[in-house]
């Protein structure tokens, strides 16, 4: 096993729904200087560092509610690392999980994903807590994370992606870059047609744990969502209800639940965040 002490091992952990996939497909496959290991070759992280001869490593995996599982599980071989957590505001990032959901054929109201009075949801509200992500890195890891907002990137790329670069002692091209979303989002009507399609037709949404049927489950699965998805799109709106598919009221209350959070991550990143100033 190599010497850690000869590494640099950069480990971007999510969250899940804060522009994880364009920083994968995006942006970390075009920085200098360090290797990116591409998702599609996490499992073999280990294998490829132990006989790569680079120094610098980048690593990313969308993590949300099995990102100490994730951590531990990699700390069994590297502990020396600098993590890298994105965060988003908790009304803005758990509404992106809803039409995610929706997406996939799951149906539940906003309410009934996030019930923030008796915690009897599909989301768990412990979820919203996400100071805790710190506290895993925290716990496995040598070094205190990098903390960076959805918000942030939204405002500036550009900066978002030198201070990035630059905590990974890397550089990159801005003027290369597509700037595209990776994933496209879907109009509200076609989630709201998905959602009264599942509430009459079961999709399924647990796999195998055998791989090819698994495989064969997800492909089976996205034969039936993403025609539906188109059918929600062209067809007349009087096909779904006016009713507004995220109650503009329960984002409000879970923004005032993570208010206190939001305020400890900020406090956290500008006490411990590198310092960098933009050229």
């Amino acid at each position: 096993m190599r010497d850690e002490k000869e590494l640099k091992i950069f480990y971007h952990l999510g969250m899940g729904k804060v522009a994880s996939t364009f920083l994968q497909y995006q942006f970390f496959p075009f920085l200098q200087n360090v290797k990116y290991i591409q998702r599609t070759k996490h499992q073999e992280y280990a294998q490829i560092i132990e006989k790569d001869p680079h120094g610098s490593y980048v690593l990313s995996r969308e993590n949300d509610r099995q990102l100490e599982r994730e951590v531990q599980k990699f700390a069994k071989h590297f502990t020396d690392v600098r993590a890298i957590l994105i965060f988003r505001r908790h009304d803005s990032w758990l509404a992106s999980q809803y039409r995610r959901f929706l997406k996939n054929g799951v149906n539940v109201s906003f309410e009934q994903f996030i019930d923030l009075d008796e915690n009897q949801g599909y989301w768990d509200v412990k979820e919203l807590d996400f100071f805790s992500k710190i506290q895993i890195i925290e716990k496995y890891f040598n070094h205190k994370p990098l903390v960076l907002f959805y918000d942030e990137l939204q405002e500036d790329n550009k900066d978002f992606f030198n201070r990035l670069a630059h905590y990974c002692g890397a550089k990159f091209d801005y003027d290369s870059l597509n700037l595209k979303s990776k994933h496209k989002s879907y109009e509200e009507k076609q989630l709201k047609f998905m959602k009264a399609f599942s509430s009459k037709f079961n999709i399924p949404q647990d796999y195998s744990k055998n791989k090819l049927v698994a495989a064969a489950q997800r492909w089976l699965r996205m034969m039936v969502k993403y025609p539906v998805l188109y059918m929600g799109r062209v067809s007349p709106g009087s096909f779904t209800s006016d009713e507004p598919l995220i109650d503009p009221d329960q984002c409000i209350r879970i923004r005032e639940h993570g208010k206190k959070d939001w305020e400890r991550l900020k406090a956290y990143a500008a006490e411990n965040n590198p310092k960098f100033t933009s050229a």
